[in-house]
């Protein structure tokens, strides 16, 4: 059974990161399962009666009943460690924009992100949980594995239906922009070869300014989810510019991001995101 954990901290944030969670979990048939990160044993006993009344809550407005997870430890060091424990295949995780992204995942590098084998898919408190994924937003930039995203969001394209919409910058560097044409080519060739629905777009900016022109193509567009690699632990210079993670994850419109590792996303030695769901 495909797992979906969902990490909480009662608050209106984490609801809609349980919310979105369940809206996945109807096309992923998927479980849903929350985690609570306490500090200490005095907290357990109240932390175990808000988890009880989520799950009342949960499924009387789903007619499902989520799984609950109570650990005690560090949200920074507790959530990858019980992911991987716990073999699940995707997270769910509130932020309150960025000033919550960086107490929670941002400041830290995206710690939690950047150390959890497990795809994350971040939303905001603005976003707007639908019923169904209807179009994908697939940056591409100057790092040549920025072509490992795209069996993530080719095997969420195949289950959801959904139109894929690639976007690249646009260099005036010709070596560069040859860079970006063959990772363009790639991407093309292989939502063809799986017959998945297409179309390419060309920002008017180049890589330092394309996160920006990502965030406001995906809110004119009407991007239900975007796609992006996180490089934030990276040493090398940032082909897709400075805390682009950041400024995509935290985009005005709220719509949700999809967080890949470059090590999780490898196009050849990983199975595929959705391989067991058939």
């Amino acid at each position: 059974m495909f797992k979906i954990i969902v990490p909480t901290d009662f608050t209106p944030t984490s609801e809609k990161a349980i919310e979105y969670a369940f809206s996945l979990s109807k096309t992923l048939d998927a479980e849903v399962h929350l985690l609570h990160i306490i500090k200490s044993d005095a907290e357990e006993n109240e932390a175990k009666n808000k988890l009880a009344g989520f799950i009342d809550h949960w499924k009387v407005k789903t007619g499902h009943v989520p799984m609950a997870m109570l650990k005690k430890g560090n949200i920074f060091e507790d959530i990858p460690s019980v992911v991987e424990e716990e073999k699940g295949d995707l997270v769910v995780m509130g932020t309150h924009g960025l000033k919550g992204l960086q107490y929670i995942v941002g400041s830290h590098a995206l710690r939690v992100i950047t150390e959890t084998k497990a795809p994350f898919v971040v939303v905001q408190d603005g976003t707007m949980v639908k019923d169904a994924i209807h179009k994908i937003l697939v940056p591409l930039d100057l790092h040549k594995e920025t072509k490992q995203k795209i069996r993530f969001a080719g095997d969420m394209a195949e289950k959801f239906k959904s139109e894929v919409q690639i976007i690249v910058p646009k260099e005036d560097d010709e070596y560069l922009q040859n860079a970006l044409m063959r990772n363009l080519s790639y991407a093309e060739g292989y939502f063809e070869s799986r017959e998945i629905a297409y179309q390419t777009v060309v920002a008017g900016v180049k890589s330092s300014h394309f996160a920006e022109a990502v965030a406001e193509h995906a809110e004119k567009a009407g991007i239900d989810l975007i796609c992006i690699l996180n490089f934030a632990n990276e040493k090398m210079i940032h082909a897709f510019g400075v805390d682009a993670e950041q400024k995509v994850i935290t985009n005005k419109a709220g719509i949700p991001v999809m967080v890949l590792n470059p090590v999780v996303a490898n196009l050849h030695n990983t199975r595929s995101l959705i391989g067991q769901w058939g």
